[in-house]
């Protein structure tokens, strides 16, 4: 994996993380007043439980893996159906 791709995957994860640790230092540097800190524990509690609690859904079930297995469980399930496929990457 290249550092494109490792970037590319977990972006929503560091972008956080560095404004979160760049905001610390400013505030160390600062020596910031206990409300900043306040402030600023708040925002970190509150990416933390965005992360914690907004979690893709995982499908349970028949796992599909190629093209026609695809294609037979639509034309077996008897109703319009919407097929989504995304990448990781």
């Amino acid at each position: 994996m290249t550092i494109v791709q490792l970037f590319n995957q977990y972006s929503f994860f560091l972008l956080p993380v560095v404004i979160l640790l760049a905001t610390a230092v400013a505030l160390i540097r600062r020596r910031a007043r206990a409300v900043f800190w306040v402030a600023w524990a708040a925002v970190l509690v509150g990416f933390v439980a965005y992360g914690l609690f907004s979690r893709v859904p995982q499908t349970i079930g028949v796992k599909l893996d190629t093209a026609a297995d695809i294609r037979a469980a639509i034309q077996t399930a008897g109703r319009p159906t919407l097929v989504q496929i995304y990448s990781n990457y």
